[in-house]
């Protein structure tokens, strides 16, 4: 609440924000995305754990299969309400509701460019329309939310008209799109304003991301008086996507001290699960979500996030269901390679500290990345500690492919045992990592929560970063990370170097 009283001073904001979630709708409307009805259901779920208030779970008459998962959704029996998207057209109206959507959301565009180009109809024809739509949705036992699509490239005395039109007729709540992502906030902040005092409904925005204004907008919205704001998770959608609903929902509770219904810390659960199922991947640079969002290299700050968190960080990433991630690299200092060596179960001196630092600050120099197990071969190594003192240790991966999948076969070394084991999967990622989760099943119950891999290629050296997120033995949560150029050995490296923090910890380490 950084700012609520200077806010105050400025606006009257609402006391609480309507969470109006369209990632199973225009989100899925990003190109190359198609969600099977399961994998919706899967994300509606998820999203109503989360605590959003309305589901936008789909655009019936586009398909059978968009009809039935609208359908499977609606037979949840979710907290959320559930909502589908409709043109002003009767079999839009009707496909709508016999899905059993709790609201209906009608749209029709109101700028001249869509009425002369799209729909080629007069102001008037479309005002009827309008009217004519929203009161057969009413009539039709629904809640009715009526969108003037590109509302912000619509003249403004014509906008305001067309939104009174709806409300006349029964339209329970009013919709500004922001369509083409023309707005900036002092745009959106007259016009929430003036459809207030016109219509005398709660408003609603719905703003996309082509000039990078989306959350600004939406903000704005709010700071009209906007009662309900559009998102997406991870904002996701068509070209730049849409409005983020992580970033407007912490800035909401964090900065104007607005409530919303959202769960906090499920909001990374939830970026996590859209992203696999998309395979729209979120920038590593993404407020809220991204994975640098609460990583710190920086000798400064990682210096002053150890003496107190709030130094360098807005928000506790516990807050979101995120942790703290302190990273080894050509910026480090000694006080993160201190902890880092600490977390590794290494308690060196300050000297020998200092010379792997300065090992880190070469290879960072070389433009490499260190990762967990990378810094605890260079801290052997200084000390002189052979690296097959490990607690657990790779001593071969074998993998075998061909058009069918890949046969991995891998030796470990689990104390004072080799274990082997095989497997087979559909790839050579797949295929290692079940060969190691078997084996590794003979001693301990691992159960890999998260797994992540990204791999670059702008240059012939392809590097590969995976971290995984498992348990061992229905322990606490731990994390393993790993580098390098074969990604299925640097996955199997992540998960060992994870299972290896995690018997640190219960042998007594200071591992997290």
């Amino acid at each position: 609440m950084a700012w609520k009283k200077i806010l105050s001073e400025e606006y009257t904001l609402p006391e609480r924000v309507l969470i109006f979630d369209t990632t199973l709708r225009d989100g899925e409307q990003t190109p190359g995305v198609a969600l099977t009805p399961e994998e919706k259901v899967e994300i509606a779920i998820q999203l109503d754990r989360l605590g959003v208030d309305i589901i936008e779970a789909g655009f019936p008459i586009t398909s059978k299969g968009e009809w039935k998962a609208v359908s499977d959704i609606c037979k949840l029996g979710l907290s959320a309400k559930v909502c589908a998207l409709a043109r002003c057209e009767k079999s839009d109206i009707d496909a709508a509701v016999d899905t059993g959507v709790d609201w209906v959301h009608v749209f029709l565009a109101t700028s001249d460019i869509h009425l002369k180009y799209k729909l080629r109809m007069t102001r008037e024809q479309a005002l009827n329309k309008i009217a004519e739509a929203v009161e057969y949705a009413k009539s039709r036992g629904v809640v009715v939310h009526y969108s003037a699509e590109d509302a912000t490239r619509t003249e403004h005395e014509f906008l305001m008209k067309a939104l009174k039109v709806a409300s006349d007729a029964g339209a329970d709540s009013i919709d500004i799109p922001d369509t083409v992502g023309f707005a900036i906030p002092m745009t959106i902040h007259r016009i929430v304003s003036s459809a207030k005092v016109v219509t005398g409904k709660p408003i609603a925005v719905h703003c996309h991301d082509d000039m990078g204004l989306a959350v600004a907008n939406s903000l704005a919205a709010v700071e009209a008086g906007a009662e309900i704001i559009h998102a997406t998770v991870n904002g996701i959608g068509e070209r730049a996507g849409n409005a983020s609903l992580e970033e407007i929902v912490v800035a909401l509770h964090t900065l104007y001290g607005v409530k919303t219904n959202i769960n906090l810390q499920e909001i990374y659960k939830t970026s996590r699960l859209v992203a696999k199922l998309t395979g729209v991947w979120v920038p590593k640079n993404k407020a809220i979500v991204g994975e640098n969002a609460f990583a710190h290299e920086s000798g400064i700050h990682v210096h002053g996030i150890l003496g107190s968190p709030e130094t360098y960080e807005p928000i506790a990433p516990e807050v979101v269901g995120r942790r703290r991630k302190i990273v080894a690299g050509k910026h480090s200092g000694i006080h993160g390679i201190d902890f880092l060596l600490k977390e590794s179960g290494l308690d060196m001196d300050r000297a020998k500290a200092k010379e792997v630092l300065e090992k880190v600050k070469a290879l960072g120099d070389m433009g490499m990345r260190v990762s967990d197990t990378k810094l605890k071969t260079i801290a052997e190594e200084v000390v002189g500690k052979p690296g097959d003192s490990q607690m657990i240790s790779l001593k071969e991966l074998s993998v075998t492919s061909n058009t069918n999948g890949a046969m991995a076969r891998i030796s470990l070394k689990i104390g004072d045992e080799v274990i082997t084991s095989e497997s087979f999967g559909h790839n050579p990622v797949v295929a290692s990592l079940s060969a190691l989760l078997n084996a590794v099943s003979r001693k301990m119950n691992v159960k890999l929560t998260d797994f992540r891999i990204d791999a670059t290629s702008y240059s012939p050296d392809l590097t590969c970063e995976a971290e995984v997120v498992l348990t061992i033995n229905d322990s606490q949560e731990y994390v393993g990370e790993a580098v390098g150029h074969d990604p299925a050995l640097v996955v199997v490296y992540a998960v060992i170097a994870g299972i290896e923090k995690a018997m640190l910890s219960s042998a007594g380490g200071k591992a997290t």
